[in-house]
């Protein structure tokens, strides 16, 4: 009897949800007039305010005319910014856009051709080389493909990947779910470019004091537009926390970015950072001196000094204190004389958050062992110092 009193209490919600659920999965398209009221075919003509500037290296496909197909060439700008094109032979096309390109060659084909309509597309784009200043991890010449395809996003994904598993991460796996942190992708045939996002992170990502309110982009001008450098500013914060990706502009050859220092530390747009995969996860510090297990210690990017000390096995009894260094983006060295405690509160003077290739020196024991410990730590970061510089930055 409670059987049949449920199945007739259930049937009138069972209709109601069946008809209800037709109706969503065979609704009508949307209205044409609808559409057409809000989007006018010039929409359809829109150019980019910044046009795609041509350069050595990359290689174009010019089709001169839909009639007369047998002139169209495919070239590469040779490093004097030249092409061989039938009839004009050889030309300059270094610095153009494919807008004014295109009317260039309009204009000098009507000599041979009746009607000519020309198409100039880039077929493989050169690299790009993007200079990033101010508060990243590694500031200076950042060099990428001026081009991704989907073989290239699988490619950094699965490095980013094997890079946790050999920092200790085994549990990650390659899914869908980590190649679309790179972008969504499906076309085997999809094209994607290089970002702001993409140059801030080849730079190892911000640090807590990067001001991504204001990052600001400059790059060349269209020659028809005056030439020049023009100047645009980005409030990257949006695009990390809320994805808007009108703030994460894609970025062009000899563009230079320029990040901010802010004074007020900012843990959470870098906890983001790490999220969104802009920053790594892990960061590689020296810790030598009294502790059980010293020498190269790769830790959590949120780390503080009293973490890679307990990493590294725990401070022994101490006598004296532990000193903190950091070479820092502008060619200055951050030296510390830290009181050790437990209890210091952490992202303080005495127990810093931790960047790549801080070291930190625990009691007095470091001289006894100076120079082998100067050519572990060095090793890791050859280039980046000479020896005789730590050694006097240590000592002094």
């Amino acid at each position: 009897m409670k059987i049949r009193n449920t199945i007739f209490f259930l049937i009138p919600f069972l209709v109601f949800f069946y008809g209800r659920t037709s109706t969503l999965l065979s609704a009508p398209a949307e209205d044409n007039t609808l559409i057409e009221n809000n989007l006018s075919k010039e929409y359809l003509y829109k150019l980019p305010v910044n046009d795609y500037i041509l350069g050595p290296g990359d290689s174009v496909r010019v089709i001169i005319s839909r009639d007369y197909l047998e002139l169209t060439t495919f070239a590469t700008i040779d490093g004097s910014g030249t092409i061989y094109l039938p009839k004009l032979n050889r030309i300059y096309i270094e610095g153009l856009t494919l807008e004014e390109l295109n009317s260039l060659l309009n204009n000098s084909y009507k000599e041979f051709v009746k009607y000519p309509a020309v198409e100039v597309e880039v077929i493989n784009y050169r690299p790009i080389r993007v200079f990033i200043e101010g508060e990243v991890e590694r500031p200076g010449l950042q060099t990428m493909k001026g081009s991704l395809g989907v073989n290239d996003l699988i490619i950094q994904t699965n490095e980013t990947l094997l890079d946790k598993r050999e920092n200790g991460l085994s549990n990650f796996k390659i899914t869908d779910n980590n190649v679309n942190q790179q972008g969504t992708f499906n076309n085997t045939n999809s094209v994607f470019f290089p970002t702001v996002f993409d140059a801030l992170r080849q730079s190892g990502g911000i640090t807590r004091y990067s001001d991504l309110s204001n990052v600001q982009v400059i790059r060349k001008n269209s020659k028809s537009k005056g030439g020049g450098l023009i100047t645009t500013y980005l409030n990257f914060e949006k695009a990390l926390e809320f994805g808007d990706n009108t703030q994460n502009i894609r970025i062009f050859d000899s563009d230079i970015i320029k990040v901010s220092r802010t004074e007020q530390s900012n843990d959470r747009i870098l906890r983001r950072s790490i999220l969104s995969n802009l920053n790594p996860r892990f960061v590689n510090v020296f810790v030598t001196g009294r502790v059980r297990d010293g020498g190269m210690k790769v830790v959590s990017k949120a780390s503080v000094l009293n973490d890679a000390i307990d990493v590294a096995g725990g401070a022994k009894f101490l006598k004296g204190k532990v000193r903190f260094i950091r070479f820092n983006n502008d060619g200055s060295i951050d030296k510390r004389n830290i009181k050790y405690s437990k209890r210091n509160k952490r992202s303080s003077y005495s127990n810093p958050s931790l960047q790549e290739g801080d070291l930190i020196v625990v009691g007095e024991s470091f001289f006894s062992t100076s120079s082998e410990v100067i050519s572990e730590f060095t090793s890791p970061f050859q280039g980046l110092f000479s020896t005789y510089g730590l050694f006097k930055a240590i000592t002094e």
